[in-house]
């Protein structure tokens, strides 16, 4: 009978430090993913920032909004799809391919803008691959807007179930019914009552990721620069004859002159 009453005793014992194993190791990773997560966010927020350099370079070629709404009208796309600059610098581009006119060399400008915007929207919402320093012959991707949103996804399910299925409470209540007697005990002398949910123990919930509340910019991908080759050269051409001491002006400023 002592062998059973320590057996009993020894399970008990185990199952309880099963259950604390299982309830604090799965705080521990949620609070090394939320400390992770932050960091992902640190790492994209040079790609929004060089995202809005790139539309910046190409707001400068386009001259005012006159003339980027004239651009995408000619690409025949919405003009919210280039994103405002938000004060952003421009990208100089010191060196350009050699034109023979003023209106070509203003084409080849646009075209390298226009690539530019293309490319960090791209980056923005895929990422980029690049060489891994750490291993030779490996690719990794740069943190994108994507990634990040899905992230979050995850992480937040997990939240919830940790906040409504294994909260403080709800370990304490199953760790109390593995002793019958003392809880028996507590509910005669009305002590404390371990209920149901994270409303009971509010200060050991978990805050889900507000993905909404970082406000990253809402973009859409830009037709592929091959797709919309002959529309910059029309529109460039047209402006160019039109405003050309403003768009020699905008070429000095991007090429750093």
């Amino acid at each position: 009978m002592s062998d059973l009453s320590d057996f009993a005793d020894q399970l008990h014992t185990e199952v309880i430090s099963d259950m604390a194993e299982s309830f604090f190791g799965g705080r521990k990773e949620l609070d090394n993913a939320l400390k992770a997560y932050s960091s992902m966010v640190k790492e994209f927020l040079p790609v929004i920032e060089h995202m809005f350099q790139a539309a910046a370079t190409l707001r400068l070629l386009l001259l005012d909004d006159a003339g980027a709404d004239a651009f995408c009208a000619e690409l025949g796309i919405d003009p919210s799809r280039i994103p405002q600059a938000e004060g952003a610098p421009i990208l100089v581009r010191e060196s350009l391919p050699f034109s023979l006119t003023g209106g070509g060399r203003y084409n080849d400008c646009v075209t390298l803008a226009y690539q530019g915007l293309h490319e960090a929207i791209w980056e923005y919402l895929h990422g980029r691959h690049y060489d891994d320093p750490d291993q030779s012959g490996r690719k990794r991707l740069t943190m994108h807007y994507r990634r990040l949103k899905e992230i979050a996804e995850i992480i937040n399910e997990k939240i919830h179930k940790a906040n409504n299925e294994r909260s403080v409470s709800t370990v304490l209540r199953e760790v109390k019914r593995l002793d019958p007697v003392q809880m028996e005990r507590e509910e005669m002398l009305g002590d404390v009552v371990y209920g149901d949910g994270c409303e009971k123990d509010p200060d050991m919930c978990f805050v889900p990721i507000d993905f909404d509340g970082y406000q990253f910019p809402e973009v859409e991908e830009l037709p592929s620069p091959k797709d919309v080759k002959p529309a910059v050269k029309r529109f460039c051409s047209r402006l160019y004859a039109e405003r050309k001491d403003e768009v020699r002006e905008a070429i000095d400023v991007f090429t750093g002159r």
